[in-house]
């Protein structure tokens, strides 16, 4: 929880990531409401691309992180939502739903925080 709140800090201030989704964060609208009932806010969190970066080059390019088709196990995973869990959506009925192509879903694992982040820099740098 600690490590993706850091996480989730440090995505929210890079230049190449729209939105962050992380109940931890201050600038997440049920903040106040996570602050109250929870101790510590987990370890998963979501967050989308600029317009222009493509994510499933971006899933592709790290090394570290694992591109998978679920959320689960110690280790650090992503996915696309946009071709999993929501495949079958249409892209109209999917950003009703405020799912863009962009959206990334991230669990993270017991991976040092330093390493995730050096993973995820590396991936933004070669992506953009």
């Amino acid at each position: 929880s600690k490590t993706a709140k850091k996480i989730a800090r440090w995505l929210e201030q890079h230049e190449q990531v729209a939105k962050v989704y992380y109940p931890g964060l201050k600038s997440h609208p049920d903040y106040a409401i996570a602050k109250k009932q929870m101790s510590g806010y987990g370890g998963m969190l979501s967050f989308e691309l600029i317009d222009g970066l493509d994510s499933i080059a971006f899933m592709r390019a790290l090394k570290l992180v694992k591109y998978s088709l679920s959320l689960a196990g110690v280790e650090s995973t992503i996915l696309s939502p946009a071709e999993t869990s929501h495949f079958l959506l249409t892209p109209e009925e999917r950003k009703s739903q405020g799912i863009n192509d962009g959206l990334l879903r991230f669990s993270v694992g017991i991976e040092e925080k330093e390493d995730i982040i050096a993973d995820l820099e590396q991936a933004l740098i070669k992506i953009g």
